[in-house]
């Protein structure tokens, strides 16, 4: 087998490093004599393949973390040289060096070593193969300590075990909400309360949040409150589970209450250019190798220059956002763009008040709802997936897909709604939640699902609705990924 085959994949070269499939003796590409003492933690997030790993090389140890890539030219591909993120790579991993031969360099200026595995394999690349199905087997068989007696279990006790998890986890989403609900009123109140002292001491200030009042239910009344945090929670889905955070962070540097300002301030005020030019995404137009993609850069840069100097918070950096490994559908850019239409539909639809009142009708239906969430976005951005990247056909007519809607409605509107609910006692809407999340068919399903679907429930019942499988992932994420089998009422035996 050619090592430079483009067959080979970069899951497979990690397993190759994780099980060690190579022989003693190893150099770096420089030839300095290298020793694996702890291949790391294997990350399967964004960031570096490897954390906390430890090497030595030519007697110095190193600790760090790891990135593995078909070849040495993908450093640069993927841009980790301008990734701050990859600041802590220690080695560099690669099955072979590449035609294009390229330093390895992060963001600092550091040089990292380079470890060639195709050079030191222990056996054959399709030996190494075989051996990887067989790896892959025997994990998909390994089994939790639960297996051997779950089937003994009832159906509909180990459902409704299910069932009171899920109701946990959104209890948990809700409290989430809460805090940064109490976080802004408490803003709001120290703005408007009492202005600081000039020269006020630590001591002094501490003294005077310390007297500030209780919020009350009226502090909690202001509509712009719940906007923000509905706002701040649907980009948090928009940023999926690689983007959660920098899409939190954008949220806040544009919250809604300065975009309002922005609005009156600035005649044909752009919130696409506003957003793209907080976030850092709006590199310089000449760095763009499509031409309608160079064309609609130059127009928002022209906007930006107009609305920067009313911004007064920090630019995010484009290394803050993760562009590998995801789906085109889920890139940055696009995202963003479907952000501005969302951000329209609260500011000038009133998205959070129609949900609101949706909820109080005893008749409510989960596809009304997703119809709220259905949105356009313009034409530009039906033909690409990022400025550099033109879609080879027109993508869908609405930005969201139904399974991300679906997402954005467990993690987002039921829990907001169910705090709402809570902190104005009203019950029809708490009632109406509950029977939602009961019958609304269930989200995307991924690997905890999965595991918890075939080794759990063993197939007994299906994981069919919202509910259920968020009590499936409470279970799996608190219970069994943390080895609390004591503290489980299945591992316990109380059930």
């Amino acid at each position: 087998m050619r090592l430079h085959s483009r067959a080979i994949r970069e899951r497979f070269i990690q397993h190759i490093w994780s099980k060690q499939y190579l022989r003693t003796g190893m150099r770096t590409a420089e030839g300095k004599p290298l020793d694996v003492l702890s291949i790391g933690k294997q990350n399967f997030g964004s960031g570096p393949d490897f954390f906390n790993a430890k090497i030595k090389i030519d007697g110095i140890t190193y600790a760090g973390d790891i990135e593995i890539h078909r070849t040495a030219f993908d450093w640069i591909r993927h841009q980790h040289q301008d990734d701050p993120h990859y600041n802590s790579v220690v080695l560099h991993v690669v099955l072979e060096i590449g035609s294009h031969i390229s330093p390895t360099i992060v963001q600092t200026g550091r040089h990292i070593p380079v470890l060639v595995l195709g050079d030191f394999l222990s056996e054959s690349l399709q030996s190494i193969w075989r051996k990887a199905i067989l790896d892959e087997r025997a994990w998909r068989l390994k089994k939790l300590p639960c297996y051997a007696f779950v089937q003994n279990i009832p159906p509909e006790t180990l459902q409704a075990w299910l069932e009171k998890l899920g109701a946990l986890r959104i209890e948990l989403k809700i409290r989430r909400f809460e805090e940064r609900l109490r976080q802004l009123a408490q803003e709001r109140m120290y703005a408007v309360f009492e202005r600081p002292q000039m020269y006020e001491t630590a001591a002094a200030e501490q003294e005077r949040l310390l007297s500030l009042p209780e919020l009350t239910q009226k502090d909690f009344s202001r509509k712009e409150l719940w906007e923000q945090i509905l706002y701040e929670g649907l980009m948090e889905g928009l940023g999926y589970s690689k983007n959660r955070e920098p899409f939190i962070q954008l949220a806040q540097n544009a919250a809604l209450e300065k975009i309002g300002e922005w609005e009156a301030q600035i005649e044909n005020f752009n919130l696409e250019a506003c957003l793209f030019g907080i976030a850092g995404l709006l590199r310089a137009d000449r760095n763009v190798k499509n031409p309608e993609s160079r064309r609609y850069v130059r127009i928002l840069r022209k906007q930006w220059k107009i609305i920067r100097p009313h911004y007064r918070g920090a630019i995010m950096s484009e290394a803050e956002w993760r562009f590998f490994p995801a789906r085109p559908s889920n890139l940055p850019p696009l995202r963003i763009a479907a952000a501005v239409q969302l951000i329209h539909s609260i500011r000038h639809n009133d998205l959070f008040r129609r949900i609101v009142q949706l909820l109080k009708s005893p008749e409510i239906k989960e596809s009304e709802l997703l119809r709220m969430l259905q949105i356009e976005t313009n034409d530009f951005w039906k033909r690409h997936y990022s400025f550099q990247h033109p879609s080879s056909s027109s993508m869908a007519v609405t930005a969201l897909g139904e399974a991300r809607m679906r997402e954005l409605l467990v993690n987002t509107i039921f829990p907001v709604a169910l705090l709402y609910a809570r902190i104005f006692k009203d019950p029809a809407v708490r009632e109406h939640v509950h029977a939602l999340l009961r019958s609304s068919p269930a989200c995307e399903e991924n690997s905890i699902v999965r595991t918890i679907e075939s080794q759990v429930v063993r197939r007994r019942f299906l994981l069919n609705t919202a509910a259920v499988q968020q009590g499936a992932i409470q279970l799996y994420n608190y219970f069994c990924s943390e080895k609390q089998c004591s503290e489980c009422m299945i591992g316990a035996g109380r059930l």
